[in-house]
């Protein structure tokens, strides 16, 4: 499948086209992304995430690093991420890294690790704000430890990866805190939660789509012990199903709208306002509710033959169920998008 993907250039779709990358928009992204997860969810996941992580690198590393990190951009393949989980110090014309970094999605078939840190210096030893940056280290130099084992995305290998104290020349390193791209600033030059959540819709509305597939598939020959009559033709089944096949476009139109809004704004040269950095937010929290109950409905109308793991609906179950847990689209997302919308501040991670 990883081949396939290179071949097809997929994961190549977010890296800027001044690196030889496909430089596509965010809504086909979205839509790049949903499809894949609509055929897998694993492999939508690793798609998503190494286009982002990839993405961000491309567009923040120097010059010098980012040439060689994407020296071959058909093949260049970036796992790891952003929560500042290890330490650095610096060292000449670079820095030693170390730390245990959890969530690599990808990181089997990745090329570079992305491993990000608070650098310890006097700044913030005496009290002042740390600086936090990301280094991207080749795959073989970094211990992936084979922890993953979990109940959904479990094709996604995102196993802790750990450093124990390699040296990093600056060139391969960036500020992501201090967002701005040097690289694709159409795409990147978006606030950096809202290029965050477009991988995240696509890979839940994709899901929720294929789990819809599947049930109304079976439902045309499937009977349960208490009915004679296919589940297609029992009418609580008809009305369940037309409700969430409904709120399933719904969410996902309510996606597009507030992504298209926030790019026309931004490609208009205008500020993109909080308020619209916030309905996306919503809309992602919301697209994975929705797929959430969406997938959980179909689960439950296959009834006992969906707990096998040959069954295409436990692995959509499982892995929407896994999805969700992600920060992005935790029940704080709310609370922030509240904050946002009620005007009582200027919210992290909106």
């Amino acid at each position: 499948m990883v081949d396939e993907l290179v071949s097809a250039r997929l994961f190549q779709a977010a890296i800027p086209a001044e690196l030889g990358g496909l430089g596509v928009d965010p809504l086909t992204l979205l839509e790049l992304v949903e499809e894949i997860s609509r055929q897998d969810g694993s492999t939508g996941w690793c798609l998503g995430m190494g286009a982002l992580i990839g993405g961000i690198a491309a567009a923040m590393l120097p010059e010098a690093g980012a040439r060689e990190v994407f020296a071959d951009p058909r093949r260049t393949i970036c796992a790891g991420g952003y929560p500042p989980q290890g330490r650095a110090r610096r060292e000449g014309d670079g820095f030693r890294v170390r730390g245990q970094f959890s969530f690599g999605s990808g990181c089997r078939h990745a090329d570079w690790m992305v491993c990000t840190c608070v650098v310890e210096d006097a700044a913030a030893a005496a009290g002042g704000e740390a600086e936090v940056r990301s280094f991207c280290v080749p795959t073989p130099r970094v211990r992936l430890h084979d922890n993953w084992q979990v109940s959904g995305l479990e094709g996604t290998a995102s196993c802790d990866y750990s450093l124990e104290d390699e040296y990093v020349p600056e060139r391969f390193s960036y500020l992501p805190m201090q967002w701005g791209s040097a690289r694709g600033q159409a795409f990147y030059g978006l606030p950096l939660l809202s290029v965050a959540a477009v991988p995240h819709i696509g890979f839940a509305l994709g899901v929720a789509r294929r789990a819809l597939e599947e049930i109304a598939a079976q439902a045309r020959g499937r009977t349960r012990l208490s009915s004679a009559a296919a589940l297609s033709e029992r009418p609580a089944f008809q009305r369940d199903f037309a409700r969430a096949q409904t709120r399933l476009r719904a969410a996902r139109a309510l996606a597009f709208d507030a992504l298209s809004a926030l790019w026309e704004a931004h490609l208009a040269g205008g500020r993109v306002e909080l308020s619209q950095r916030a309905h996306l937010t919503a809309a992602l929290t919301h697209a994975y509710e929705t797929s959430l109950e969406t997938t959980d409905f179909a689960f439950r109308g296959a009834g006992a033959r969906a707990l096998f793991r040959g069954h295409r609906l436990q692995r959509c179950q499982r892995d929407i169920q896994a999805g969700g847990q992600h920060i992005l689209a935790s029940e704080e997302s709310w609370e922030r998008v509240g904050q946002a919308l009620l005007g009582v501040g200027e919210p992290r991670m909106v």
